[in-house]
Order: structure tokens, then C-alpha cells, then sequence
């Protein structure tokens, strides 16, 4: 979850800086250009951009676990007609790894491959969404369409100009920053030292593309 929400505060804050920039030249032309327009545009690509995202990722993540989970199913139903196929039965440790399981000697992995051997089902022949797939799609994706509110709130009560600017901006990179300092917590490195190297990657992000929506 704090990677989606680290993804849809990025997006959202590129979209924002590049709206940012040409707004300025807009709001001075004599094309008629006003709050009103700029505002349409700013909530239909925000939201347009954090919406395609969130269902492109969430599709993603929940296709991607379901075709391991056919593929670990499929190896397995192989496996009870030839328990002892060495290439099958690495295939099997290898989905396990990457968690405690990786503490156990090789001997007591092995008696566990032959345990989820013997109580493991038929691997079915079609695999379809569970309920927990669902609601694990809409979880991803409203992280990343939630994460554009606080970031374009500043142009939606105070208009277009530097004060919203720097307030999006502001509020785009507090966000970063604190996701970094909770990955930082969970991974043991140094946490203000991190949130601040992504409190200034967000800045130059939105300067850059701020730059470019000239």
C-alpha cells in the first residue's frame, strides 16, 4: 500500500506541475482562457491520469498472483505424480522464499515441499477473481486516486498562481517524504535522511515539469 500511495502522489504531483506551468501563460493570454476551464482540466487529468493508473497497477498486481498461483498449483499436481523431480521441487522452495521459511535447513524445507505435495488439491482447470482479488483492486486503486485530493486541493480553493503552486507542491512532497520515512522505519535505514532526499526529489520533480508546462 505505500508503494500505491507513493506512485499516485508522483503522478498526481507531475500532472500538477505541468499544469502549473502553462496555467500561468493561459490566465495572461487573451484566448479567453479562465479559473473555471483550467480547473476542468486540472481535475480530469489528475483524477484521468491516477484513475488509469490505479486500475492498470491493480489489474496487474491481482492477474500477476493469480497466474503464479496456477502456475505453483499446475507445477504441484505434477509433483504428486513425480514427487521426486528435483527441477519441479526447486520451483516449489523458490515460491516460498524471500520470508522465515528461508531460516529452516534444507531437510526440513524438503519435508514441507512434501507436505504441501500431499495436502495440496488438483490444480483447477480455470481460475477465476476471488472476492479478496476485488477488494484488493479497488484498495490499490483508491490509494492512487485518493492521493490526488490533497494535492490539487490548494488550485481548488485558491485558483491558479505562485501562493497554490507552492502549497501543492508543499503538500506533494510532505507526502513523499513521509512514505519514504515509513519504508525507511520498516528497513531499518535512516529515516530523516531519507524522507529528506525524497522531500527534495519531489520539489525538483514538480520544478522540472513545471519548467516543461511552459
Amino acid at each position: 500500500m505505500l508503494g500505491e500511495w507513493f506512485y499516485g502522489f508522483l503522478m498526481v504531483a507531475v500532472v500538477c506541475g505541468i499544469i502549473g506551468g502553462y496555467s500561468e501563460i493561459l490566465l495572461e493570454s487573451n484566448l479567453g482562457y479562465g479559473r473555471v476551464y483550467l480547473t476542468v482540466v486540472l481535475l480530469v487529468l489528475t483524477f484521468g491520469v491516477n484513475i488509469a493508473w490505479g486500475i492498470i497497477d491493480g489489474t496487474t498486481v491481482i492477474y500477476g498472483g493469480l497466474t503464479d498461483k496456477a502456475d505453483l498449483e499446475r507445477i504441484i499436481s505434477k509433483l504428486k505424480k513425480d514427487r521426486n523431480n528435483r527441477e519441479l521441487r526447486d520451483k516449489v522452495l523458490d515460491s516460498l522464499g524471500d520470508s522465515s521459511f528461508d531460516y529452516l535447513p534444507d531437510a526440513e524445507k524438503e519435508k514441507i515441499v512434501d507436505r504441501i505435495i500431499d495436502e495440496a488439491p488438483e490444480a483447477p482447470v480455470k481460475y477465476h477473481l476471488s472476492g479478496d482479488d476485488r477488494k484488493t483492486l479497488i484498495a490499490i486503486a483508491s490509494c492512487d486516486i485518493l492521493a490526488v485530493i490533497p494535492v490539487i486541493l490548494p488550485y481548488l480553493l485558491l485558483g491558479f498562481g505562485k501562493v497554490p503552486l507552492m502549497l501543492s507542491r508543499l503538500i506533494a512532497a510532505i507526502a513523499i517524504g513521509y512514505i519514504a520515512f515509513l519504508y525507511a522505519e520498516h528497513t531499518g535505514r535512516r529515516k530523516w535522511l531519507t524522507a529528506g532526499i525524497f522531500v527534495l526529489f519531489t520539489f525538483v520533480v514538480m520544478e522540472i515539469t513545471y519548467y516543461f508546462g511552459w
